[in-house]
């Protein structure tokens, strides 16, 4: 009776490992995880096209602003100089 305190250490043990099994055969729940493994990258891989698609648009729209705004300077300089000389 000296190591029945070994025992009162191995019951709880006993409980938390059995408690992680499932109902369902290891394959089953392979392959039930794998689908929402599966699933998840899709839904990534969406999301990730989606902002590419956000990102180029956005792109567009700034080498667009940049023309605006370069074309704006080079008036505003051709103005300027003609101030200057006038």
């Amino acid at each position: 009776m000296e190591h029945s305190w070994m025992l009162w250490l191995l019951i709880p043990a006993f409980f938390m490992f059995a408690g992680g099994r499932s109902c369902y055969p290891s394959g089953r729940r392979r392959h039930r995880s794998s689908s929402r493994s599966s699933e998840e990258v899709a839904r990534l891989k969406a999301e990730l096209a989606a902002s590419q698609d956000q990102i180029n648009a956005l792109k567009s729209r700034l080498e667009a602003v940049e023309t605006i705004v370069t074309d704006e300077e080079a008036e505003l300089r051709w103005e300027f100089h003609k101030l200057q000389k006038g």
